[in-house]
């Protein structure tokens, strides 16, 4: 009986066996072809990984190179950066230079070549036109275009908008127009994103204007 039963198990091992090697025959070509597959996927993914490191070690060299050529020369090259992000950065530092040296005509010309060419995203887009409100190049900028400026970016969805919301507070302080004075203490205030330096600020107009 346990010979037979081992007779039984060893037919039944070798009919798997025999199944395994016709199956493997059989579809052999298209597993070849999966693992060559496979292989060359693990091997293009290391080659990304390392290009990916070269190209981000040739970008961030790019950079520094770039703002040094603005320290010492007072320009930029960004064409040969192929990161969108770093290009950018590169051209927020030359902004916040020539603003800082002075120069509000070389700081206006790179936040509004921010906006026209990385325009869509909104942070920057909107951190530029911040900027370019408050430097104001072409001294031209009438309180009621001041107030459409500002509408824009103390949108619900903008980035820059409590610093927005408080420079239309301030615009409407200047012009004594009480009720939105209040309205938009209220609108910052409610805002949970408010800093304590903004906090302290607005707390002084409240108790200037006997808000509170």
């Amino acid at each position: 009986m346990v010979e037979s039963e081992s007779f039984i198990k060893e037919v039944s091992e070798e009919v798997k066996r025999d199944r395994l090697f016709r199956v493997l025959n059989k579809f052999k070509w298209p597993l070849f072809a999966l693992i060559v597959t496979l292989v060359g996927a693990v091997g293009g993914y290391e080659y990304y990984k390392f290009d990916k490191k070269l190209r981000a070690q040739k970008n961030g060299e790019f950079f520094v190179s770039a703002i040094e050529n603005l320290r010492n020369n007072g320009q930029t090259v960004t064409e040969k950066i192929d990161n969108k992000l770093i290009s950018v950065l590169v051209k927020l530092n030359e902004a916040k230079y020539f603003e800082e040296k002075g120069d509000i005509k070389s700081a206006a010309a790179a936040y509004n070549h921010i906006i026209s060419k990385y325009g869509d995203s909104k942070f920057f887009n909107h951190y530029s036109k911040f900027h370019l409100y408050l430097m104001d190049p072409a001294k031209s900028l009438s309180d009621v275009k001041k107030i459409k400026v500002l509408d824009e970016l103390s949108a619900p969805d903008g980035p820059l908008k409590l610093l927005a919301l408080e420079q239309k507070l301030y615009v409407y302080m200047k012009n004594n127009d009480l009720e939105n004075v209040k309205l938009q203490v209220k609108l910052i205030l409610s805002d949970q994103a408010i800093t304590p330096e903004q906090l302290s600020r607005i707390k002084d107009v409240e108790s200037i204007y006997e808000l509170n």
